[in-house]
């Protein structure tokens, strides 16, 4: 909380933090001078200021004014780490990062700004430029040492699964599509840098990930293949299989890349991953032709699935049975079915890792298992 402040209304705390937006240096320094009233004490003045947990280096920042943020890490020397507490636990570098300001970027990695301070959510500064994309950004926080596959959770509207079970529960199916794209349901998915620059659609962003050696099957809940076919990537799929990216990685049900692409009716994409994706007993025509029909199949029976029925208790118990019956598939689809409805239970993401392990999956079970640990970190 801010240390109370008084003085002339023309010198107030809230006219010192317009002045930094302003980037207007020589008012900065006169309002502070004034509020500190001659003690001496200039940088626990301006460091007391704040606004919704905003500090002058964080306005100054976020609106890329150089010269005040010279002047406060420089002359001042208030803590360029410190963090937004109120807001979401943001440092100035993120602020600078929102922003675009490349060149305030760059002052402040110098001048010792640690790219790893995530928020309260996970986010880091590389996590929030690879989901905008700039590729300056990232590269800057590159070369100064960023982890490359640091995890964050991201709150997104729910996905088809979580529609058609509400609306089987409801016992109808009628206008399910209408309802989706208004539905205000919500659960989280933890991403890295690389998931967040391929959402971004920017190919030059992944590329300078996967150089500084991102993981390219993927750290987060979802891997960066089938972040790829989900999206229609066409032409990010070279780079990451080029890279080693696993064909064979599923979704949380279960789909392989190329089945997602199928159903898109990405043909161009299916081609690619049907070259590299061995062929599965479930699809009897392991051909263009052959993937899609077979994808087109599924949904449209997917009232009769009888997982999509169970109530969440009941999913969980099935899951529960069908790991110990070591049918570990037909587990993870009850367990991530209960993920939609409570995603904030992270013995269901302890569950299904132990049936990715027993399926010989190490990287997806190593993602599920991160996942506790960030709901649990003790």
């Amino acid at each position: 909380m801010a240390l109370p402040l008084t003085c002339s209304p023309m010198a107030s705390p809230r006219r010192l933090l317009q002045a930094a937006g302003e980037g207007n240096l020589p008012l900065f320094k006169m309002i502070a001078r004034t509020m500190d009233a001659g003690k001496g004490r200039l940088q626990e003045t301006v460091e007391a200021v704040r606004d919704c947990g905003n500090g002058a280096l964080h306005i100054a920042a976020g609106r890329g004014n150089l010269w005040v943020c010279a002047y406060l890490v420089e002359e001042l020397r208030v803590d360029i780490n410190t963090v937004d507490e109120e807001s979401g636990g943001d440092t100035p570098l993120a602020y600078a990062v929102r922003g675009g300001g490349v060149n305030t970027v760059w002052y402040l990695l110098d001048h010792g700004a640690n790219p790893d301070i995530s928020d309260n959510k996970g986010s880091t500064p590389l996590h929030l430029a690879a989901a905008r994309g700039n590729c300056k950004i990232v590269k800057a926080l590159l070369l100064k040492g960023a982890n490359v596959d640091s995890l964050c959770v991201v709150w997104t509207q729910a996905q088809v699964h979580k529609a058609i079970y509400s609306k089987l529960q409801e016992g109808t199916m009628k206008d399910l599509w209408s309802h989706l794209g208004d539905s205000n349901d919500v659960f989280n998915i933890v991403h890295t840098p690389l998931t967040m620059a391929l959402n971004a659609g920017s190919l030059e962003c992944v590329e300078l990930l996967i150089k500084a050696g991102a993981s390219v099957n993927g750290v987060g809940t979802e891997a960066p293949l089938i972040t790829a076919a989900t999206n229609s990537l066409t032409n990010f799929y070279k780079c990451l299989l080029d890279a080693g990216a696993d064909p064979h990685v599923r979704d949380n049900f279960g789909h392989l890349p190329v089945e997602i692409a199928a159903y898109n009716n990405r043909w161009k994409d299916v081609e690619i991953l049907l070259a590299v994706t061995s062929p599965v007993p479930y699809v009897h025509d392991w051909s263009i032709d052959g993937v899609t029909s077979y994808a087109k199949s599924v949904p449209a029976a997917v009232e009769d699935y009888i997982i999509y029925r169970l109530k969440p208790n009941d999913l969980k118990l099935a899951g529960d049975k069908a790991y110990i019956g070591e049918d570990y598939v037909a587990a993870i689809k009850c367990y991530s079915m209960v993920t939609l409805q409570f995603p904030d239970d992270a013995t269901l993401y302890l569950s299904r890792s132990l049936c990715w392990l027993k399926m010989g999956k190490g990287d997806q079970a190593l993602k599920d298992a991160q996942i506790c640990t960030i709901m649990h970190p003790e």
